[in-house]
């Protein structure tokens, strides 16, 4: 199990300071509104969407992670909250629900897909990235554990009461080869 306060202390931004690869083109339509990220990590995300106008409310379970997130913050455009997403809610509804490679145990990903599709306001957009359980032996990078990566059968699951406007596998260019994604979008009916 990955230590992620420590992984955050000895390297700040993971990921990088940009956005998700796919992410700006799965939400190029939105009018910026209310935004949560979930399993934000140092807040690239949040960051980003922040820029374009979005307000935004960005969770991780990682004390470090939200520190250097605020560090990265100077302004406080984000609320940034130490959080079990797992557990944590929003204490009303918002436009965007982003769940960008959060890796989860299968049903605690279903549940949490379920409930936060709950969350969203009449013209929100629920919008999970990640890579997919096809990634371990077709794809490069990602967690090595197949239990903790989706599939789309998992999300259609998950996403059941939702309209889904996409659902898909993506690849994704990487400096070590070629990465599987797997998306899903939807929104409330």
């Amino acid at each position: 199990m990955v230590d992620w306060n420590e992984r955050y202390r000895t390297e700040p931004q993971p990921w990088g300071g940009e956005p998700a690869a796919l992410l700006p083109g799965l939400i190029e339509d939105l009018a910026p509104g209310s935004a949560i990220d979930l399993g934000c990590g140092e807040g690239r995300n949040a960051r980003w969407l922040a820029s374009l106008g979005w307000r935004v409310t960005a969770v991780d379970s990682s004390e470090q992670a939200i520190a250097n997130a605020r560090e990265s913050d100077p302004e406080g455009r984000i609320r940034w909250t130490v959080a079990d997403a797992t557990t944590w809610h929003p204490e009303e509804r918002v436009d965007l629900v982003l769940v960008s490679y959060l890796h989860l145990p299968a049903e605690a990903l279903a549940a949490l897909i379920r409930g936060a599709g709950h969350w969203l306001s009449p013209t929100g957009t629920m919008l999970y990235l990640g890579h997919a359980r096809e990634n371990l032996e077709n794809g490069v990078g990602g967690p090595p554990d197949p239990s903790v990566l989706p599939t789309v059968a998992l999300l259609a699951e998950a996403a059941a009461g939702l309209r889904v406007e996409q659902l898909h596998h993506q690849f994704r260019s990487t400096p070590k080869g070629r990465a599987i994604d797997v998306v899903l979008r939807a929104r409330p009916w």
